[in-house]
């Protein structure tokens, strides 16, 4: 089966008398995954994630999205139904006065006729566990439920893909389980998730991390190969989770790890079966 989504020597700048924000970008990912896009800031990661719902095109290279270039005006509409994207702040996509308007506004663009839309409204609210909040005004819910709001908005245009851009950053800790929880079950449902984050207990739930440096991958890995590498993310100012901070402060100590664990509750597991080998 052909990747989903299938980027070849991308370039990109905002303005001719810039450097390349994108230079040689290659990458595909495959119907179903979960990827977390890791990197400094100015690595390219946001540019990149908007060029696979046609909203940048690049100077050089293809971008096919399902088969379908995205540089070509035909196929725009269709790959914007294909690629939803969910953004940092859920009150810059809210256009209505209520829940239950804003997410019929997108279906009105789309042509939806009503009794579909109502079936969908329906749905994806549901599948997002604000079916309790359809008449509120979106201004008047928490962070965590407006960025759900947001993702239903999304979600009931029924993409194939859907790309977060650093969508948990302004929610405390309640409003960001909220969203990774909602996250983790479209993944199972089978949409791809592709999602931009500083955050590398976030990373920690995708199946693949793709590091982003000078504009195009340094690591492609599966999410707990990439973790098996802590000096990598060290020597690039991020700050590791507790519970993996303390398992290389025991190999640095000399105490023998077969691999990293990459949950909390993984590593207290471990340590009540086995004795650590020094």
């Amino acid at each position: 089966m052909p990747p989903l989504i299938q980027c070849e020597h991308l370039y990109f700048r905002y303005r001719e008398e810039q450097d390349f924000i994108l230079q040689d970008l290659c990458l595909k990912i495959n119907k179903g995954e979960w990827v977390a896009l890791l990197g400094t800031n100015g690595s390219g990661k946001s540019t990149f994630a908007r060029m696979l719902n046609a909203l940048l095109q690049p100077e050089k290279g293809t971008v096919l999205i399902d088969g379908l270039p995205a540089n070509e005006e035909d196929h725009v509409w269709q790959i914007r139904q294909k690629v939803g994207m969910v953004f940092q702040n859920p009150d810059h996509q809210f256009v209505a006065a209520t829940v239950r308007d804003d997410i019929a506004f997108g279906l009105e663009n789309a042509g939806i006729p009503r009794p579909e839309m109502l079936n969908r409204i329906e749905e994806a609210s549901v599948r997002t566990g604000i079916q309790d909040m359809l008449s509120a005004e979106p201004h008047r819910l928490s962070g965590g439920q407006k960025q759900r709001a947001a993702i239903a908005g999304v979600l009931a245009l029924r993409p194939d893909i859907m790309i977060f851009d650093e969508a948990t950053s302004m929610l405390d800790p309640n409003g960001r389980l909220e969203v990774m929880q909602t996250m983790a079950e479209l993944n199972q449902s089978g949409i791809t998730i592709i999602m931009i984050t500083h955050e590398l207990e976030e990373a920690l739930k995708a199946s693949r991390v793709v590091f982003m440096e000078q504009g195009r991958p340094s690591r492609d890995q599966s999410t707990h190969d990439f973790f098996q590498t802590p000096d990598f993310l060290l020597s690039r100012s991020f700050t590791l989770p507790y519970f993996l901070r303390m398992q290389v402060a025991l190999q640095a100590q000399g105490v023998h790890l077969d691999h990293l664990s990459l949950s909390e509750q993984e590593w207290v597991e471990r340590l009540c079966r086995s004795p650590l080998k020094v």
